[in-house]
């Protein structure tokens, strides 16, 4: 029986190989005959249902076979990709050839760029969003105004990994100066790179950016609102520089010059399953006729809220520093939620910012797979594979900070609040005469505890 799979599956493998050469060398019907043989010997297998889709040009026939095929291994990137392309959710236009990049030499280093101006229709003044009543609301008369109830092609809370990377859209970030011109009074701006929002160094009055770069960037989906004001956050910096046992005696009065400025900063959110194919030897028996063998298998993990920094200026300790953030409560993103608050969009593209998440689910993964794998069971020799990935949807979220920078003995030190929860973290200088003398201290305490116990001890004369 075991011979007579063997060569079943070695005829499988053979039309299959000449099944591709025909497809590609454009004989169609020699590729369906061989195809169709393949799938007589072995149909759970997708590979050849991908192929039977380049055989024939009728759309309806494709999406059929790439159904086949996704239905057989729903992780087969290849075929799940064939079917989004057909069923138009992913846009072709944006299509990137296989192993192709951006060349960013190519990327304009300055755009031209527009945006709305938010001012009041009564007074002129200049309006905002107000967080705690969640609508736009002018800074001088008061007049409310709701925002706009969002369009109906708005996109999915989630979108999926593998329809996004393989476009423009995946690859590039925000990375060219901005030459913005207020809407109000037609003053000439330069802003940074990323900048969505920005206040008129003229008139005063707060804009939403736009500019064809960031046409193609992935737009937000989810924003954290920000939950703690100036006073607040700079209440909370002072109360963390003043404590700690070790923290110099002069630090809060060095800190005045500390200023605070609030902004969203572009993240990434990952979800997905991950299987880690695992080998290593297992103790089989005991004593005398105790033996090692090989053992193999696979384990699969969920993972979700794998949260990575799309902002080269917050690294990755940084944001992690500064969390958790509560991600439950994030809210669907609409742009009027920027007006008046300072957002920057992301540098770090979504193709390098899922390596990263990947990179992370197994960081934490490896320390308990010993536990995992054959539990209970006396181990040596794991090895760990890669892992395959399936299922990975993401978000492009803004979060809220609360970033400034103090000067210490001429050293600069960042601190940062978390918009949202108010929980700080930063750089923090250490009063050294105090380490010096509290590590004397304990080593005091060491001794006299080591001659108590002596002198208690059988061993002293004394007693």
């Amino acid at each position: 029986m075991s011979s007579l799979y063997t060569d079943r599956q070695r005829q499988f493998e053979e039309y299959l190989r000449d099944g591709i050469t025909a497809v590609k060398s454009g004989q169609r019907k020699l590729a369906l005959s061989l195809l169709n043989r393949a799938i007589y010997l072995n149909n759970g297998d997708a590979r050849p249902y991908i192929w039977l889709s380049a055989t024939t040009d009728d759309p309806k026939e494709q999406i059929e076979h790439l159904e086949r095929a996704v239905a057989i291994d729903p992780t087969n990137a290849a075929a799940r990709r064939g079917l989004a392309l057909l069923t138009g959710k992913i846009d072709r236009s944006r299509l990137m050839a296989e192993g192709q990049g951006i060349d960013h030499a190519q990327v304009a280093d300055e755009v031209q760029a527009g945006g709305q101006a938010y001012t009041c229709p009564h007074c002129g003044g200049r309006i905002a969003y107000n967080v705690t009543i969640e609508r736009l609301a002018c800074e001088y008369c008061g007049y409310v105004e709701d925002i706009p109830a969002a369009e109906p092609t708005k996109l999915p809370a989630e979108q999926v990994l593998d329809f996004v990377v393989p476009t423009t859209r995946g690859h590039r970030w925000a990375g060219a100066q901005q030459h913005f011109t207020c809407e109000r009074c037609g003053a000439q701006l330069i802003l940074p790179p990323g900048h969505k929002t920005t206040e008129c160094s003229y008139c005063g009055s707060n804009h939403l950016v736009a500019s064809p770069e960031q046409a193609e960037l992935v737009e937000p989906q989810a924003i954290a609102l920000i939950q703690v004001d100036q006073q607040q956050a700079q209440k909370l910096a002072r109360r963390w520089l003043g404590g700690g046992i070790f923290a110099p005696d002069n630090l809060l009065h060095a800190s005045n010059s500390l200023q605070l400025r609030p902004a969203y900063y572009s993240c990434w959110l990952f979800d997905g399953t991950v299987e880690l194919r695992w080998t290593c030897e297992v103790a089989d028996g005991n004593g005398n006729s105790q033996r090692w063998i090989t053992s193999s298998g696979a384990e699969t993990r969920f993972f979700d809220h794998v949260l990575v920094s799309g902002v080269k200026a917050l690294p990755e300790r940084e944001l992690d520093s500064a969390g958790p953030f509560n991600l439950d409560d994030l809210k669907d993103f609409s742009p009027d939620c920027l007006a008046g608050w300072p957002a920057v969009l992301y540098d770090i593209s979504l193709s390098d910012a899922s390596l990263t998440a990947r990179e992370q689910v197994v960081r934490k993964l490896r320390p308990q797979m010993y536990n995992l794998v054959e539990m209970g069971r006396e181990k040596r020799n794991l090895n760990i594979g890669s892992g395959s990935w399936s299922g990975i949807t993401f978000k492009h979220i803004l979060l809220p900070l609360w970033a400034g920078a103090y000067n210490f003995q001429g050293r600069p030190y960042r601190l940062l609040v978390n918009g949202q929860t108010g929980k700080v973290a930063g750089e923090k200088p250490r009063d050294r005469f105090k380490l010096v003398m509290s590590f004397l201290t304990l080593l005091m305490l060491a001794f006299l505890v080591i001659m108590l116990l002596w002198m208690f001890s059988g061993d002293n004369p004394l007693f």
